[in-house]
């Protein structure tokens, strides 16, 4: 079996998953107290929906912080509030050119994923200051294309991906699962998939191997940066309209989601599956605590105090690989 984590038994094994499954079980019952009806089947795909727009943006965090290097994109929310905002408008609302939205959000979000990785591996720049100092940048940038007017016509295809298929389940949650598994078949079947893993889990191992450690992450950062802006389009087609900012919380949460998914944040190990778990679990959190009553900016702390508890204890039992 291979030691980067890339086999299907890797994959498959349930102790990975385990936790984020129990809590998740765990949430719906807490949530079903709470609230009756909150583990109703139909609110369960109103979840699951809305947990398939987070899952869309793990998958490109969770290649950056695989890839190693203290790797991590905190530019995320941004991009994805660029793409939910341009985007609309570059399709001026017509549905037959939402093509040359997504070709735009694709060139525009993989631009800025190369500037991420270029200065994070080439100039030497600290990934989260770069990543940073990027989602400054395009915020900046998003204001200033749209006149600070958020109001955008959105493209009917675009709003179809909130429509139900069957029962419950919506065409989004349809979009991210074919989503993850195709990343999850790049991460596990192709070179480049073995290389990111191998990347992150010992770069000096990697260039005695002759691979391009620079190359890898900074391609990384660019399908970070694309699968950001395309998650964008996705929030904005299924909210229905579009504001500034509007995934910036999305920044933290992929994070969070990922980690608890079992991604490691020194990198080498995780997987998108993981991480589509994890934000299950922390959409179910953040929907339990709106139908208690609990006010926005409550929910904001305890999010960021759940993130925190998870990184000092990631940290705590991991002190040989932070060296």
């Amino acid at each position: 079996m291979s030691r980067n984590g890339l086999s299907l038994k890797g994959l498959t094994n349930l102790k990975t998953f385990f936790p984020s499954i129990i809590a998740s079980v765990a949430l719906l019952i807490i949530g079903q107290i709470l609230s009756p009806g909150f583990a109703d089947i139909s609110n369960i795909g109103n979840l699951l929906t809305v947990a398939s727009i987070l899952a869309i943006a793990t998958i490109g965090q969770a290649l950056i912080i695989t890839s190693g290097g203290e790797g991590i994109d905190m530019s995320l929310g941004a991009i994805m509030s660029m793409g939910a905002l341009i985007g609309p408008m570059i399709s001026k609302g017509q549905s037959g050119r939402i093509i040359l939205m997504i070709a735009a959000l694709v060139l525009i979000g993989g631009i800025i994923g190369f500037i991420n990785g270029f200065g994070s591996q080439i100039i030497k720049i600290p990934p989260l200051v770069m990543t940073l100092i990027m989602a400054s940048v395009v915020n900046g940038l998003t204001l200033g294309y749209t006149n600070g007017q958020p109001s955008v016509t959105i493209p009917p295809a675009l709003l179809g991906v909130g429509k139900r298929v069957f029962g419950p389940v919506r065409v989004l949650l349809i979009i991210a699962i074919l989503a993850i598994v195709l990343m999850e078949l790049v991460l596990r079947k192709t070179k480049f998939g073995k290389l990111v893993y191998l990347v992150g889990s010992n770069r000096n191992a990697a260039k005695l191997a002759g691979t391009n450690v620079n190359i890898v992450a900074i391609a990384s950062y660019v399908l970070g940066g694309i699968i950001a802006a395309l998650a964008g389009m996705f929030l904005v087609g299924y909210a229905g309209s579009g504001q500034l900012q509007m995934a910036n919380d999305y920044t933290l949460l992929s994070i969070a989601a990922v980690v608890i998914g079992g991604t490691k944040l020194t990198g080498g190990k995780g997987t998108l599956v993981g991480g589509a778990l994890g934000a299950i679990v922390l959409v179910l959190l953040t929907s339990i605590l709106v139908a208690i009553g609990m006010p926005a900016g409550v929910r904001s702390l305890i999010q960021g105090i759940i993130l925190l508890v998870i990184l000092v204890i990631l940290y705590i039992k991991a002190p040989k690989l932070r060296q």
